[in-house]
């Protein structure tokens, strides 16, 4: 419940923040690169029971920032609706997230092929790095059909080294013979 409540007190601002930018026939790169930051303060309802954010709040806390640049980028570019579904996603916990601390998480698109595009999440609790996030997923319109990234002008491909090693990983994983 108070993921939907961060969510539509996020949305409802976007939505006056965008109702003052222009639309655009093409996205700069500027405007796909720009991560999105957000803070939060984890408060007892995101808490687990054993005194830490629990593992699927992080991801909760991903879905919001994308979520806010996919909606960016659609209305610069003028698309009514674009949705998005998690193909795949990792998460590397370095440090336990304490209740009622002060957690900044930054989402950046780090690349995109012919069917994906790859978000990477940053979650920081006073300028020291408590975990990183891979996220992975599909476009789609409003009636469900794939889309390609390039309706939002990422053409061609932009794949980093470490988005090519995560790809072979889920690759190996899902051929994984039974020995």
């Amino acid at each position: 419940m108070n993921m939907l409540i961060r969510f539509f007190i996020m949305y409802g601002l976007l939505q006056q923040q965008l109702k003052r930018q222009s639309v655009s026939p093409q996205l700069s790169k500027d405007t796909l690169n720009t991560p999105v930051v957000r803070h939060y303060r984890v408060l007892p309802h995101d808490m687990g029971f054993r005194d830490h954010l629990p593992n699927y709040r992080y991801l909760c806390f991903i879905e919001i920032n994308v979520t806010q640049w996919l909606i960016a980028c659609c209305h610069k570019k003028g698309i009514k609706t674009l949705d998005w579904v998690i193909a795949m996603q990792e998460m590397v916990y370095l440090k336990e997230i304490k209740f009622l601390d002060k957690m900044t998480l930054s989402s950046e698109l780090a690349g995109w092929d012919n069917k994906y595009v790859y978000f990477e999440n940053r979650f920081f609790v006073k300028s020291q790095l408590m975990a990183v996030g891979m996220t992975k997923f599909v476009l789609k319109d409003n009636r469900g059909n794939k889309c390609t990234p390039d309706i939002l002008d990422m053409m061609d491909e932009q794949l980093t080294a470490v988005i090519n090693s995560w790809n072979k990983h889920q690759v190996a994983v899902k051929s994984k013979e039974d020995n």
